[in-house]
């Protein structure tokens, strides 16, 4: 039994008639017919008491006709779905960024965006770049800026498209202990509380194993959170260390001499950051005028607030 038997038998019971039922379906009463049959024969049930004024359902052809309409209702709303959806994925743009990505930098990309394609819907994930990258490589979004920090170098599914390099960098706030050293130790920092723009388990454990290559006992405390907005507000305040790329770490004018910076050696690590997609991708007008946009602004932004 098949969705095509149900549809004849549901014409059927529906017209009591081969004739109008077959003119229905677009069959001839004979291909009709023999459907019906064979359907019968396959359960190995009797559906219809045939008749010269027509045909009617039996006990099982009733039973099997409640069935017949849930499946079909089923299939149906299965039907409209994955089409609206289809066609929501064709005009839907999907991109992921890191958390330390301002906020300012996505306005503007998608305000250009939207100039040029005004009906297109955008889907923005914010996350570290392990996670974005096994998105991108499981087709969960079209592309992504991040950074190959914590990332495999050798990723054959994804392209890369570089952006810029910057160094990580420490930094605190004019209010905490640390900013008037002149160069702290790493002994001074694991003393420390520490802030992270990410709630992944990795970065605690990245810690820990740089500490922990100097023979000393890694930070107790590290406040994680998947918020740039509290994390430079906690850092600039006085509350943790932070460990980000100066680039891309943003402080308004005001804040601007409230933050200093330390290149300690043990995370002294140079990133590059990238606009990438999945390597068999196609990339239609629409993806690559974000991609384009999203580049623009992140470059600009860079050149107006990025610290060196």
């Amino acid at each position: 039994m098949d969705l095509q038997q149900l549809k004849h038998f549901m014409a059927l019971a529906d017209a009591k008639n081969f004739n109008r039922a077959s003119e229905n379906v677009g069959l001839t009463q004979s291909a009709l017919t023999q459907s019906i049959s064979k359907l019968e024969k396959e359960l190995d049930l009797q559906l219809f008491i045939r008749s010269k004024t027509g045909s009617v359902l039996t006990k099982h052809g009733r039973r099997l006709l409640d069935h017949a309409k849930v499946i079909s209702g089923q299939f149906e709303a299965a039907n409209t779905e994955l089409k609206a959806r289809a066609r929501h994925l064709r005009t839907e743009v999907r991109v992921g960024v890191i958390n330390s990505l301002s906020d300012e930098i996505l306005i503007r990309a998608v305000s250009m965006f939207q100039s040029a394609y005004p009906d297109y819907n955008v889907k923005i994930v914010k996350d570290w770049s392990p996670s974005l990258a096994a998105q991108l490589a499981e087709g969960e979004i079209d592309f992504a800026f991040l950074s190959d920090h914590f990332l495999a170098r050798d990723m054959p599914e994804i392209e890369w498209q570089p952006l810029f390099r910057d160094h990580v960098r420490v930094v605190v706030g004019e209010e905490h202990a640390l900013y008037r050293l002149r160069k702290p130790t790493l002994l001074d920092l694991a003393n420390q509380q520490w802030i992270a723009v990410s709630t992944s388990p990795d970065w605690p454990e990245f810690l820990a194993r740089v500490f922990a290559s100097a023979d000393i006992e890694p930070p107790r405390h590290v406040v994680r959170t998947n918020s740039m907005t509290l994390a430079t507000a906690m850092i600039i305040g006085g509350h943790g260390v932070g460990l980000v790329s100066p680039k891309l770490f943003h402080t308004s004018k005001r804040d601007l001499g409230r933050v200093k910076y330390f290149s300690v050696p043990e995370f002294d690590q140079e990133r590059q950051f990238s606009i990438c997609r999945r390597a068999r991708m196609v990339v239609r007008p629409f993806h690559q005028r974000f991609i384009d946009n999203l580049q623009t602004a992140i470059l600009a932004w860079i050149e107006t607030n990025g610290s060196e």
